[in-house]
């Protein structure tokens, strides 16, 4: 994504639900007219520019009056949109923040770095194992059998100490698969359930796919 875009979807999805219609206008004029422009502040004469602001949006289809632009002007301010710096000669200096710039107003990243991610113990800390339970979708990796807080486990497909506590190598299973699979080869495990009847041949050939997309790396947690 371009920064152009980023700063309108930003715009879009985050700052416009704050602001009234006229909020929005005058607010994409000066950011027309200064960030567009590789400026952060620009000196706009209102008493021309509120006709090109917006059409229609004043009583009986007029462009906004000078004292509402004003009005809406101080209240994009008091929202952290723009400060007004001064009043000169050919209109009102004012310095236009980015929505990336606006204190609290989109949200914090959460999602892991792919660095920080290889690093991650999620054997061992509590918050990442239930991001492996999510990533499963409640099901148990191997025979798909539902869990809840209460059944499930989180265990190591390659069984230490040769495995590693890293999202590539556990998985969220019920306890009766974590019993049965012991130090079982995962490979094995999966045909011996198999055979059992308890895997139907698609889903064992899923699961066998999934193994593998599980050790490449591809069945990342999501925050």
């Amino acid at each position: 994504m371009n920064e152009f875009a980023q700063v309108f979807a930003q715009f879009q999805d985050h700052l416009a639900p704050r602001l009234d219609v006229y909020e929005q206008a005058i607010y994409l004029y000066l950011l027309r007219h200064t960030h567009i422009e590789g400026k952060r502040e620009a000196v706009i004469g209102f008493k021309s520019a509120r006709k090109k602001l917006a059409f229609g949006t004043g009583r009986a289809g007029t462009s906004p009056s000078e004292g509402v632009i004003y009005e809406k002007l101080r209240g994009l301010e008091q929202k952290g949109c723009v400060k007004i710096l001064s009043t000169e000669r050919a209109g009102t200096r004012i310095e236009v923040f980015l929505p990336s710039e606006m204190p609290g107003l989109l949200p914090v990243a959460t999602a892991i770095s792919d660095i920080a991610l290889e690093d991650q113990d999620f054997f061992s800390v509590p918050e990442n194992r239930k991001l492996i339970l999510e990533r499963e979708e409640w099901r148990c990796f191997y025979c798909l059998a539902k869990l809840d807080e209460n059944n499930h486990v989180i265990e190591h497909v390659v069984s230490r100490p040769e495995g590693d506590n890293s999202y590539r190598n556990v998985v969220a299973a019920c306890r009766r698969c974590n019993n049965r699979k012991s130090a079982l080869l995962v490979e094995d495990f999966l045909r011996s359930i198999y055979r059992d009847g308890i895997l139907s041949g698609d889903e064992f050939a899923i699961r066998i796919a999934l193994l593998a997309r599980l050790r490449a790396g591809e069945l990342r947690p999501v925050p």
